[in-house]
């Protein structure tokens, strides 16, 4: 018994000087350059590595990732490849086409060569099914890697090295040897937010009265919770999960608001307050999110409706323009007062809608009815209608709550 305690005593020790270790060892960061045009299959793989391990297709990496790849192919990074964005490609050509997918397929590999690759792409995008599959074919059939989007070897690869975040159980730091694809480096710059910024912080260049056209990054510094360290993987990748749930997910936004509704005086107030979202919401011009309150007689007769919305609302005329700005500043309280009630207002109901991609619906209702009305059912067609579909089906009712109303 005093042998096994012994070695248990010892084991401790060694933990603890493991950790001590690990504190004391400087942090490898990211290798310069790791988001400028990053290369993942720069130069040879090693020669004894195996098929599997040379593969860099998401679909290889869950064989082993599984908890991570069945996360990921749920999530907008594995559509950010996507066909309201593609369809747009052959009338912008491949320059301009190439500077989008430096966030939505980031790797050199992703890119395209010239504009028959991006035709071919394009085809091939609308014979193949959607969502991804651990069984898929690793062979000459696999997709190309770009219609993954923002997939594993997009944040965790480049030239044949991985990288990724310390191990949960020692936290250390440095290299990792394993025996799998030769270990990896692991840093902390995993989780912090600043990994987010090379898609989620535009540049002052792309400012508009002020504000980049997406400034969460900016928004979050500025937020409590930089401060306490509550970063955008605490909220967005809990417990490291690869499922980037935002505006589109309706327990993730409700989990970020508190709302109340009460009566005074002549009036109801409905409040919202931005209790656990860390920068603007929504942080970007795409999503609107529309408060709706209706007053209505002991019969359930409308007498009375109001509206606001909730929104980053900008144009392109020559040139990006902001038109209004009513979003919620991270811990903002606001209040929605529907009044004066008319007589015999018996209830009043309201309710928040979100529209996630309601800047996107209007530009596809636009190509496809306007600039793309006389064109044939091209691929580039076909990918938009698909999108508006899409896009539509994404709506959600957030809340609904109705209040009586009582005679002072």
């Amino acid at each position: 018994m005093k042998f096994r305690c012994g070695q248990a005593w010892v084991a401790m020790g060694l933990a603890v000087i493991g950790a001590l270790l690990s504190a004391a060892a400087t942090d490898p960061g990211l290798p310069d350059g790791y988001w400028d045009q990053p290369q993942a299959m720069v130069g040879h793989a090693p020669h004894a590595w195996s098929k599997l391990e040379k593969n860099l297709r998401p679909e290889a990496c869950g064989q082993c990732h599984i908890e991570q790849f069945n996360a990921w192919k749920n999530s907008l990074h594995a559509h950010a490849y996507s066909p309201g964005m593609i369809g747009q490609f052959p009338a912008m050509g491949v320059a301009d086409s190439n500077d989008c997918l430096n966030c939505h397929a980031p790797l050199q590999v992703q890119k395209y060569r010239d504009i028959a690759d991006m035709k071919g792409s394009l085809d091939l995008k609308l014979s193949h099914p959607e969502g991804f599959d651990r069984q898929a074919d690793l062979g000459s059939k696999a997709m190309p890697l770009r219609h993954s989007g923002v997939s594993c070897a997009v944040c965790h690869v480049r030239g044949w090295q991985r990288f990724g975040p310390p191990p949960k159980a020692s936290g250390a730091i440095g290299h990792q040897q394993r025996a799998v694809h030769g270990g990896f480096t692991a840093t902390r710059a995993f989780e912090q937010s600043q990994f987010c910024a090379s898609c989620h912080q535009f540049p002052d260049s792309m400012a508009i009265h002020g504000k980049p056209l997406e400034n969460t990054l900016n928004e979050w510094k500025q937020s409590k919770f930089a401060s306490r360290g509550i970063t955008c993987q605490t909220c967005h990748m809990p417990d490291r999960r690869h499922e980037f749930r935002g505006i589109h997910d309706a327990d993730m936004v409700k989990k970020g608001l508190t709302f109340e509704l009460s009566q005074r005086r002549n009036s109801a107030v409905f409040a919202i307050t931005s209790s656990w979202i860390g920068h603007a919401f929504p942080t970007y011009v795409t999503p609107e999110v529309v408060v709706e309150a209706t007053a209505m007689d002991a019969t359930g007769k409308v007498l009375h409706r109001w509206q606001w919305e909730i929104v980053r609302e900008v144009i392109y005329d020559g040139g990006w323009k902001e038109l209004r700005d009513t979003r919620l500043k991270a811990g903002e309280h606001r209040e929605f007062i529907a009044a004066p009630l008319p007589e015999r207002t018996a209830r009043v109901r309201y309710r928040v809608r979100v529209m996630p991609d309601h800047f996107y619906q209007g530009v596809y209702q636009g190509l496809l009815f306007d600039d793309m009305a006389h064109v044939d059912r091209s691929a580039a067609k076909m990918h938009i209608s698909h999108a508006l579909e899409r896009v539509r089906r994404d709506d959600y009712l957030l809340y609904e709550q109705t209040i009586s109303i009582v005679d002072d």
